[in-house]
């Protein structure tokens, strides 16, 4: 209620806070933090914890670069594919740890955080990556929309992807007994 009294506020004292441009930059801005949200929720509801997931996305980001070297850049359904599959990768070693072992969530993601961190660090020497694909750089925007003003209004790749995952993380929550049990 407080966000909702908050917005019609603003849209009332500013002529441009309720614009097309203003209203999806904030799904533009937020994709990538909607999309660790509801990665994690599943985790909290199973009772655990993770800390690693961040420094697991930039390993998987510093990994692709090398990928999308070798195999001449790619594009980003390729590089989707590349990327999940490196970041299930790493999240299967964490669970594979907190599994066989039987150690609590939060101590393997500790450490894993650290060894994935000091993974790239030692490899690269602590250098940043310059050399990315040019598809990498650019965005890919799936809806565009220009005001009377001239004001652009877009919605991004991205966006699409947290779309997809909420619905999966909703599908998951729901409808999945497993998932429901824990």
């Amino acid at each position: 209620m407080v966000l909702i009294v908050l917005c019609v506020g603003l849209s009332l004292a500013s002529d441009s806070f309720l614009t097309p441009g203003n209203i999806t930059s904030l799904p533009n801005n937020n994709a990538v933090n909607v999309i660790w949200a509801v990665g994690l929720l599943v985790v909290l509801i199973a009772g655990g914890i993770d800390i690693s997931f961040a420094v697991a996305a930039s390993v998987v980001q510093y990994l692709c670069v090398y990928a999308f070297a070798a195999i001449g850049g790619g594009n980003w359904a390729i590089g989707f594919l590349v990327a999940a599959s490196l970041g299930i990768g790493l999240g299967l070693i964490s669970a594979f740890l907190i599994h066989q072992f039987r150690i609590i969530s939060i101590v393997v993601t500790i450490s894993t955080f650290n060894a994935f961190f000091g993974l790239p660090m030692f490899f690269s020497s602590g250098r940043f990556l310059y050399n990315l694909p040019g598809w990498w750089s650019r965005r890919t925007i799936l809806w565009e929309h220009r005001s009377a003003n001239g004001t652009w209004a877009e919605i991004i790749l991205p966006v699409a992807i947290m779309a997809a995952c909420m619905v999966a993380t909703w599908v998951l929550i729901r409808h999945i007994p497993t998932e429901r049990q824990l």
